[in-house]
């Protein structure tokens, strides 16, 4: 819904005292930037996903079907992943310690085109293993924070005065909107992209019409003042438009496709699935689609969506298996945005930077039921046009191995963490989106305290040591 928030009216509607701030003083960035969010929701094995294979502790003992091997050395490319690596091996990324998931295959030309930034070893002090808990702290930016009810991305647009003047500021495609985008404002929220319309009615052309009549003759009527009225008088008078932008990008369409011309990069249906996934994907495709083109076609900062499955607490599968379909899912999720964004500008790629989310990692050692439990800290992917990629605290250097080491760092059991994932949003909240100092601070609390080290690294407030900003813009 559109928000018309005209700095002298921003009282009159009911307009968070963060934004008003940001709107009277002026201090509003000049950005065209956008930040895609993929939430997986269930807790992502990130030693399945960004495989050490240079910790001995990475074995078969510890993993016995999950174990992905390491890369054959004479099929790898020294210091590049290959463009068709032998997917019965972890991707070589050319470091000569960490591989890729072979299901992660379709992100490779992101990453050889130096655009995707893996991230190991992602956490938050005091880690909850519980999934309610640990989704709450990623999607509020601020851990053990059971009360905070907005989200770090709703802020991000909110606080910085993004949201000013925008149809859409944030939007996100899935059943109900995440914690991530919610706030005293209500954000767009699409639970059906084949139902983007919103009016409720039938598809008779005259019927809509007659609605939309009716709604703007009700804004012609007079009423009593009452508190809130003109907040819902606005959000009815822009209702209409809000519904006349969606048709224009053209959601219901699906006609994007890759550098073949013929391959459709939002595989929805049987006519558009060139690539042979399974059926189950199409909606979680579908999602991504309208997510993708509201972005890109519209004046939003923030869109996404989420994707569950993730909780593999058995069956999860190693180079095959449902863990694997969910890595294909999400490959394909960065490459195809990569490319639709290019083919509309290749300003709209540098402008843009996707960043998947997941409350936990999983546990080191393989469970009796094939699978893996709730652990500690897991990987983040981050791409975009501008992102220096790479791999982060996943390497010789950083990754302390053997049955001593980070894989079992956390109560002998998990994964330690290297890095807050509030360093990697505090990149992207300043550098990409353009927040000042001040605003970085409201949008994650307690960002420039020096106890928590977010920025310049250093030991946490639980002991761990985590490095900081990662120098990922």
């Amino acid at each position: 819904m559109r928000l018309a928030l005209a700095a002298a009216a921003a009282s009159a509607l009911g307009v968070p005292p963060a934004l008003r701030q940001a709107l009277a003083s002026g201090a509003i960035p000049k950005s065209s930037k956008k930040v895609f969010f993929i939430f997986l929701r269930g807790g992502n094995d990130g030693l399945n996903t960004v495989i050490p294979w240079g910790d001995d502790a990475y074995n078969t003992v510890n993993r016995p079907t999950l174990h992905i091997p390491a890369p054959d050395p004479l099929t790898s490319l020294k210091g590049l992943a290959p463009a068709s690596p032998d997917l019965t091996r972890a991707i070589d990324l050319g470091n000569g310690f960490a591989g890729l998931h072979p299901g992660l295959k379709e992100a490779i030309p992101v990453y050889n085109a130096g655009q995707l930034a893996v991230v190991h070893r992602v956490g938050y002090p005091r880690q909850s293993r519980s999934h309610f808990d640990s989704q709450r702290y990623w999607e509020n930016g601020v851990p053990r924070d059971n009360l905070l009810g907005s989200g770090l991305l709703y802020r991000a647009v909110m606080d910085t005065g993004l949201a000013e003047g925008r149809a859409f500021p944030a939007v996100s495609v899935q059943s109900k909107n995440p914690l991530v985008l919610r706030g005293p404002l209500a954000m767009t929220n699409l639970s059906d992209p084949r139902r983007y319309d919103a009016l409720g009615v039938s598809n008779n052309a005259t019927d809509k019409q007659k609605l939309l009549n009716f709604m703007a003759a009700q804004h012609q009527i007079e009423y009593p003042t009452k508190d809130q009225r003109d907040l819902l008088f606005t959000t009815g008078l822009n209702l209409r438009e809000s519904i006349d932008i969606l048709k224009a990008v053209g959601v219901e369409k699906n006609n994007i496709f890759d550098k073949d011309g013929k391959t459709h990069l939002f595989p929805i249906d049987a006519a558009s699935n060139q690539k042979g996934f399974p059926s189950g994907w199409y909606s979680y495709f579908s999602k991504v689609k309208t997510a993708a083109q509201i972005l890109a076609k519209t004046d939003a900062v923030v869109a996404g969506t989420e994707i569950g499955g993730f909780d593999t607490h058995s069956d999860q599968g190693g180079v095959t298996g449902s863990h694997a379909n969910l890595m294909r899912q999400i490959a394909w999720t960065v490459y195809a945005i990569r490319e639709y964004y290019s083919s509309i500008s290749p300003a709209l790629w540098e402008n843009t930077v996707i960043v998947t989310l997941s409350e936990f990692g999983r546990t080191s050692k393989e469970n009796g039921n094939e699978g893996t439990d709730h652990a500690e800290a897991g990987p983040m992917l981050v791409a975009g046009g501008k992102i220096k990629g790479g791999v982060y605290q996943c390497d010789n250097a950083s990754w302390k191995t053997g049955p001593q080491g980070v894989m079992f760092g956390a109560n002998s059991r998990y994964l330690s963490r290297s890095v807050d994932y509030r360093s990697v949003f505090g990149e992207i909240v300043r550098d990409h989106l353009g927040a000042s100092a001040a605003q970085l601070e409201e949008v994650i609390p307690g960002y420039g305290n020096p106890r928590e080290v977010l920025q310049n690294g250093g030991t946490s407030l639980d002991g761990a040591k985590i490095v900081g900003e990662l120098g990922l813009l």
